[in-house]
């Protein structure tokens, strides 16, 4: 399909912050074809503050999918009062129909054979359209957030010459979070090295976590950041590790996307759809038959699939990738 005169263009993206992180390209993708259209973008609550500062971005509109009938239909008659060229759509919903959009993606868009990865199925929304995307990092990183970590770094004692390890235990299912046991025990034989500083992240509903793999840290150098960022501090103290150890994860696609390198812990899903994507980067999972099952909860209640996995394969696969 051949596109023609698009000044305004429409980005409707994921509701969860990894999943979000996830479509970025699709948006790099878009600002690099038509660098002189005005991009708007449809978010969840949640990931919002991804695209607030994000200068690709020219208006944010929040959906909540919890609001009213009513709501949503006002939603809808203000995005369709802005007269749309083009809507790319992540939800495959109906909504680039409703605005009455120039040009849309596919309702049921399907990937070609072999592609797996969410990432790239997602910018097999742009096939048709042939645009391309270029290798980049996406997400946007602004100055003050940058300053901010400079800041807390330094105040926490991290020198220049230090290697620092980001771990991120939690995640939005506790069935994808490994044991509380295994990070400490690893974060202890990290920290025996002086020369490595340990960072624990994860959002505010993930503090209590980080508390208790902390009270188990017998050694200086841990850090716990953990809540206590908001969402682009959160990309430029990523920016700054050396690696980072986690499930996964909002961290784990957000390292990905800043080209730090990943030690992936994968059980009930598939790391083939959703795991990272660096050269150097290690997932760690278990050839089970019930893995990965890609359910909410283990059927067999056991949670084999994380618990097998010990903290000597981790550190292995830590001090591969460092060295």
């Amino acid at each position: 399909m051949k596109l023609s005169n698009v000044r305004k263009i429409l980005f409707i993206t994921l509701s969860n912050i990894g999943d979000a992180i996830l479509t970025l390209p699709v948006l790099s993708a878009l600002k690099d074809s038509f660098p002189k259209a005005s991009i708007d973008v449809v978010v969840g609550p949640r990931p919002q503050e991804v695209f607030r500062k994000d200068p690709r971005v020219n208006k944010v509109f929040i959906y909540d999918k919890h609001t009213g009938l009513k709501d949503k239909i006002t939603f809808i008659k203000k995005l369709k009062a802005e007269k749309y060229d083009l809507a790319i759509d992540m939800k495959a919903s109906f909504l680039p129909v409703l605005i009455r959009a120039k040009y849309r993606s596919a309702l049921l868009p399907v990937a070609r054979s072999g592609i797996k990865h969410k990432r790239l199925i997602h910018l097999e929304s742009l096939r048709p359209f042939g645009l391309i995307y270029k290798q980049q990092k996406n997400i946007y990183i602004d100055d003050e957030a940058r300053k901010k970590i400079e800041n807390i770094l330094q105040t926490s004692g991290i020198k220049n010459t230090d290697i620092i390890i980001g771990v991120c235990p939690g995640s939005k299912s506790h069935l994808k979070q490994w044991k509380k046991q295994g990070f400490a025990d690893v974060i202890n034989s990290i920290l025996k090295n002086p020369q490595y500083k340990v960072i624990l992240i994860g959002d505010t509903n993930e503090a209590g976590l980080s508390k208790k793999i902390a009270a188990r840290i017998k050694q200086p150098g841990l850090i716990d950041l953990t809540g206590k960022t908001s969402l682009n501090e959160l990309f430029a103290l990523v920016e700054k590790f050396n690696l980072l150890l986690t499930g996964d994860s909002a961290g784990m696609h957000i390292a990905s996307d800043l080209g730090v390198k990943v030690v992936a812990i994968f059980g009930p899903t598939d790391p083939e759809e959703y795991g990272p994507r660096g050269k150097e980067d290690i997932v760690i999972r278990k050839d089970l038959k019930c893995s990965p099952c890609k359910k909410a909860q283990c059927k067999f209640g056991t949670h084999e699939c994380m618990a097998v996995i010990s903290a000597e394969e981790v550190l292995f696969a830590i001090r591969k990738i460092l060295g």
